[in-house]
C-alpha cells in the first residue's frame, strides 16, 4: 500500500463512530480519528518529558498512540466487551488488519517496531500508551455523562470509573488523578 493509499485509508476513520457510543445511544459520538487524536493530546499535554522508568520515550508513546488504532479503518471499532468475548479473535483480526494497511508498502522500521511494541504490550511504552487509550475513553465517558446524565446507569459508572484501578503505570495513573481531580472540582 502506498503512502497515498494509507493517508485516503486512514483519513476514512473520521467517518467511522466509535461503537460504544453508539450503542448507548449518543448524538454525535466520537469517531475513532477523534479517539486517536484526544489520546496523542492527552500523552502531549499531561505526559512528562521525563519519568523514572528507564526505558520511558514520550516520542515513542505519543507515535504509538497516533497509530495504535488505525486498523480500524480496516475492521471498524469493535467495542472492548464483544473483543473480551473472543480476544483471540479479535486480537488476530487487527493483526491482519495492520499487515494489510500500516505495516504493508511504505512503512517504516518505527512504525513497525511502535505497532508490534503496541500489539504485545511489551515494553513500558506501550503499557503507557494502552493507559492512556483506556484513560481517554474514561475520561469521555466522564464528559458524555456530565453533559446527559441520562445516557449512562449507576452500574455503568461505577463500571468506567473502576477502569481508573486498571490502569497499570504510575505515569499514566498519576495523571489519571490529576483528571478525576479537575474533574471533581467542575461538578
Amino acid at each position: 500500500m502506498t503512502g497515498a493509499e494509507k493517508y485516503r485509508l486512514f483519513a476514512s476513520l473520521s467517518q467511522v463512530s466509535r461503537t460504544g457510543w453508539v450503542q448507548r445511544g449518543v448524538q454525535n459520538p466520537e469517531s475513532v480519528a477523534e479517539h486517536i487524536y484526544g489520546c496523542w493530546l492527552l500523552g502531549t499535554f499531561l505526559l512528562p518529558e521525563q519519568d523514572k522508568h528507564p526505558d520511558y520515550d514520550k516520542q515513542d508513546i505519543l507515535a504509538m498512540l497516533l497509530l495504535h488504532d488505525l486498523p480500524e479503518a480496516i475492521t471498524g471499532d469493535i467495542p472492548r466487551p464483544v473483543k473480551k468475548q473472543n480476544p483471540d479473535y479479535y486480537d488476530r483480526l487487527e493483526r491482519e488488519a495492520a499487515e494489510r494497511s500500516l505495516l504493508s508498502g511504505e512503512c517504516t522500521p518505527q512504525q513497525r517496531t511502535l505497532w508490534q511494541q503496541w500489539d504485545t504490550q511489551s515494553t513500558y511504552n506501550a503499557l503507557v500508551a494502552k493507559d492512556i487509550d483506556n484513560l481517554q475513553a474514561i475520561y469521555t465517558f466522564c464528559c458524555l455523562q456530565k453533559n446527559d446524565p441520562s445516557l449512562f446507569t449507576d452500574e455503568d459508572t461505577a463500571a468506567w470509573l473502576q477502569g481508573l484501578q486498571q490502569l497499570k503505570t504510575p505515569t499514566v495513573q498519576k495523571i489519571a488523578k490529576e483528571l478525576m481531580k479537575e474533574r471533581e472540582s467542575d461538578v
